[in-house]
This record gives structure tokens, C-alpha cells and sequence, in this order.
């Protein structure tokens, strides 16, 4: 498979290039944008999709029950809402642990309307702050702002995405798929060389050498631009080497796991997924990933369900926040965490419950100086109540909240609200609230 000696013809030329894995066109998904390799980023942005719809009044916006209500929830029988500093929480789950280890480094947003019971408009609206079709994610946004010329700028390993055409991602299952990407002539896990993949190796070479001596010489305008965008494409590739360098043994690869909750098997690789997007940033490649947990859309047996998955939130945010700090990215990430919506004030037939357009959000910084606080609120059936946009105070002349603001936002603080408005994704009708406003009171204070 080697090539002969001398040059190669134009044909010879682009027929290798094909074979060699690195073909003139890329499939515009996964596509490994951009050529460029630096060091870490100084921000970088996790969304963490709660796929299905959390019930909040059993996390941060907990509700006892009312009488001569149906009833709200089965743990406010035997149990009083429990509070660390600001935050109010449901007492199931892991709660405790999560609000008195990250309680100090939260922002809790309740009572948002996503004005839906549809997941498909829930997760578009959550996720991109525009209920139809049309803005970017907040996680595309913010690498297209900040990293458009990095390989991996914006990778996908769970949930809702949207790019409106301003950056290209690449999504993965597992840390297979991202290994396979960064030696694509190696065996995934015995290192191996594939076969073939020292004559492979040669090609290559071969094919480097007779590309930039054809960029050299008389070729169409047409040809010219082929090669150019050959030739990123191979820098781009060259410069995953950074990444595989950090990807590590099969053995130290976190796996899925399978539990039980309300009598069914749930699996989740949301720690791998977490392990895989720290890698990523770590490499410098990339800034923005999108993360997602999947099951809560609990219209049967909800508490059981929803404890279990809250459980296994907070032992996966432990193994996030744990291993961002053995890196040294900790101080560096925004994270995010969302959700459809919220389910249902009572509960059905069947100890569910099913679509409620009420949700909330929980924002999450290390030594965040707006932690502590609680935004929004809802009334004792958890139905929204508008808030003073200035002070954030409930009042009678305020707004609702809905994902609009919260994406409003979280542009202005990281600082892309004026990228957002350039690329004509402009929220320009939407209140500007101070959620990170260190002079604003936590609702009820």
C-alpha cells in the first residue's frame, strides 16, 4: 500500500487522500472543527440536562402538602422542608449532602415557566432560551464566542443541541468514540496498531509532503481551495494528539451503572460522561460540553424514581466538582443543570406524576461569590408568582420568569451577550434580571 517514489499525480493524490482516512469533505456533525491548539481556556461551560422532567418540589423548591389540596407529595406526611443557609430543600435523596457541600456555591432558580407540557418544546426552551426552533444552545453560543477555531470546542455527550449553523460538534457515546478520534490507526483499548495502520502511517506522510508541494506549483483555484481544506482538516487531527495523550486506560475509565428505582432498571454513563468532557477541556481543545441524565419523567411511582435519580445526581456531581479540582479546572467552570420542565402539584393514580410547565434551574460556580441564593418563587401549589425584575422580590407588577431570562442572563455573565447579539440570535425583548447581582436579596430574606 506504500506509494511509489517520486511525486504523485493529481489523481494518485486526492484517491490517498481518501484512503487515508482524510477525505475533502466531513460529515458537517462530526466534523473536527477548527485547526487550532492552545492552552486551557480561562472559562469553560457544562450544561447537565435533567432529561424528562425533575420534580423540583422533591429537590430545591420543596412543598409541603396543603389541606384540602390533593395531596403534593408523600415524604411531607412524615417530613418538615429542611434549609442550609438560603436554599430551601425536599429532605429525600442525597439532599442533605448536596446542599451542605455545594449549597454555598449555588444559585437556585425556582418557579421558571416553560409555558409547555411538551418535552420536544420544553428542552428547545430550557436549552436554548427560545421556545421554537431557531437560537443556538447557550453551549454553542458560548464556543462560538470563545473557541470557534478549536478542534472540539463544543462536544455533545447527552442531550438537547442546536448550533443555528454558527459552529459545528461533535457528539460522543464514550470514551472509546473519543479515543478512535484521536488514533484512528490504533486499536481503542489493547493500543495496538490496526492492520494495515504502518502503511496507513506512510501514506500519510507520503500524502503531507505531496500536498504542500502541489499548494506550491500552478493548480486551479478550485483545487487550491481542496487542498486548503485538506490541509485543516489533517491540522485539525494532528492536534487531537494532545487529547489522547490524556485519555486514560480502559481500566480507569469510569462505567455505566445500573440501579433500581420504583421497580425499574435505570443505566447511566453520566460519570463517563462528565470524565470524557473534563478530558476534553483539559486538552484545551474544547470550552462548552452538554451532559445529560436521563428517567425523570416519572409518571408512575415519581418519589421512588425521583429519589433514586437524585441520588445519583449528587454521587455524580461529588465525581464532577472532585475531578474538575484534581485537574485544576474547578475555579474555571459554569455548570448548569436544567430540566424539561416540572411535574404535576398532585399526584396521579399510579404514585406519579405527569407534565407541570414549572420548573427550576441551579447554577453551580466554585467559591462563586452569588452563591447562597434563591431566585424565584412559587406559591404552596407550586404554581409561579411574578417577581419585581429590579429587586427580585415577588411582586404583583412584576414578570414571570421563563428560560428567556435565565439565558439572558448567563450570556451577559460570561460575556457573549454581545457576540449573541452580533450573530443575530439578540433576546433584545427579554428582561435583563440581576440573578448574579451580589447586591440583590435571596427571595424571602
Amino acid at each position: 500500500m506504500g506509494f511509489p517514489h517520486g511525486s504523485l499525480s493529481r489523481r494518485e493524490f486526492f484517491r490517498s487522500a481518501l484512503l487515508t482516512g482524510a477525505g475533502l469533505s466531513i460529515n458537517p456533525i462530526m466534523r473536527v472543527w477548527g485547526t487550532q491548539q492552545s492552552a486551557v481556556p480561562d472559562r469553560q461551560l457544562v450544561t447537565l440536562q435533567l432529561d424528562g422532567g425533575v420534580d423540583a418540589t422533591m429537590l430545591c423548591d420543596p412543598k409541603v402538602n396543603v389541606t384540602g389540596e390533593p395531596k403534593i407529595n408523600h415524604w411531607a406526611d412524615l417530613s418538615e422542608v429542611e434549609q442550609v443557609g438560603n436554599i430551601q430543600y425536599a429532605p429525600v435523596a442525597s439532599n442533605r449532602s448536596l446542599f451542605e457541600r455545594y449549597g454555598s456555591d449555588m444559585l437556585v432558580i425556582n418557579g421558571v415557566d416553560s409555558q409547555t407540557n411538551s418535552h420536544e418544546t420544553g428542552k428547545l426552551f430550557n436549552w436554548t432560551g427560545a421556545n421554537s426552533e431557531g437560537q443556538p444552545s447557550i453551549s454553542a453560543l458560548f464556543a462560538a464566542a470563545q473557541a470557534p477555531g478549536q478542534p472540539l470546542a463544543y462536544s455533545v455527550f447527552g442531550g438537547l443541541s442546536r448550533t443555528a449553523g454558527i459552529i459545528g460538534y461533535n457528539r460522543f457515546d464514550d470514551l472509546a468514540v473519543l479515543r478512535g478520534l484521536t488514533q484512528p490507526n490504533v486499536q481503542p483499548w489493547s493500543g495496538e496498531m490496526k492492520r494495515w495502520g504502518s502503511e496507513i502511517q506512510r501514506a500519510q506522510r507520503a500524502v503531507d509532503k505531496e500536498s504542500a508541494r502541489m499548494l506550491n506549483t500552478n493548480v486551479s483555484l478550485r483545487e487550491q481551495q481542496s487542498l486548503e481544506r485538506f490541509n485543516s482538516a489533517r491540522e485539525s487531527r494532528k492536534g487531537l494528539a494532545a487529547l489522547a495523550d490524556l485519555i486514560p486506560a480502559e481500566e480507569d475509565i469510569v462505567q455505566r451503572e445500573d440501579f433500581n428505582a420504583g421497580g425499574m432498571m435505570f443505566s447511566s454513563n453520566l460519570k463517563q460522561q462528565m470524565q470524557s468532557a473534563l478530558l476534553v477541556f483539559q486538552s484545551g481543545l474544547g470550552v462548552a460540553a452538554d451532559l445529560s441524565l436521563g428517567g425523570f419523567d416519572s409518571h408512575d411511582e415519581n418519589e421512588p424514581i425521583q429519589e433514586a435519580l437524585l441520588s445519583h445526581l449528587y454521587e455524580a456531581l461529588n465525581f464532577f466538582w472532585d475531578t474538575a479540582d484534581s485537574l485544576g479546572l474547578a475555579d474555571r467552570i459554569l455548570l448548569v443543570i436544567g430540566s424539561d420542565f416540572g411535574r404535576t402539584n398532585f399526584i396521579n393514580e399510579t404514585n406519579g406524576k405527569d407534565h407541570w410547565p414549572i420548573g427550576s434551574y441551579i447554577l453551580m460556580e466554585q467559591g462563586a461569590p452569588w452563591g447562597n441564593r434563591v431566585v424565584g418563587v412559587t406559591d404552596s401549589l407550586h404554581f409561579a408568582e411574578k417577581i419585581d425584575p429590579l429587586t427580585l422580590k415577588a411582586s404583583k407588577n412584576g414578570i414571570f420568569l421563563t428560560p428567556s431570562n435565565i439565558h439572558k442572563a448567563v450570556r451577559e455573565y460570561l460575556g457573549i451577550e454581545q457576540f449573541a447579539i452580533d450573530s443575530g440570535f439578540d433576546l433584545a425583548a427579554v428582561h435583563s434580571i440581576p440573578f448574579f447581582d451580589l447586591f440583590s436579596s435571596p427571595i424571602g430574606s
